[in-house]
């Protein structure tokens, strides 16, 4: 028996796949707990009709990440740290700091997707990736300034 799965079934199939079951286990135990539907053809249209909102969700959401990704790679971040002797910075610039000084600049971006392998220390410009979407990778410049 052909069945569209309504619900993640492990070991059996996730939402939206289509699959041959057995009738028993379909009847005893996936319509009776709403797991699944019988395979017809107004449900395949149905499931159809699902997947290209969904697509065109997804495709929407790749077109913001793009256009927040040119936004990212035109500004420069400039932050103002102390600084020691021969131009050492007191402390580090954190993926956090980053974050903060993006959200005031009206970006707002979630520092666990601020690609940092390892803390800033020096004074200059350091070009920081940024995974804006699962694809989507922008190029932060982050020029570290002495405070005055």
């Amino acid at each position: 028996m052909k069945v569209v799965f309504v619900k993640d079934v492990p070991g059996q199939g996730k939402q939206g796949e289509v699959k041959n079951v057995s009738e028993g286990y379909a009847r005893n135990f996936l319509f009776p707990r709403q797991l699944a539907k019988v395979a017809t053809t107004e449900v395949l249209k149905e499931l159809e009709v699902q997947k290209q909102a969904e697509e065109k969700r997804e495709q929407h959401h790749v077109e913001e990440a793009k256009q927040l990704a040119k936004k990212l790679n035109d500004y420069t971040l400039e932050v103002k740290v102390k600084v020691g002797e021969g131009g050492r910075v007191f402390g580090a610039i954190t993926s956090k700091q980053i974050a903060e000084g993006l959200n005031a600049a009206g970006f707002s971006i979630d520092k666990k997707k601020i690609v940092l392998d390892d803390a800033i220390r020096a004074v200059g410009v350091t070009i920081v990736p940024i995974k804006v979407y699962h694809d989507v990778v922008a190029k932060l410049s982050v020029h570290v300034a002495a405070e005055k």
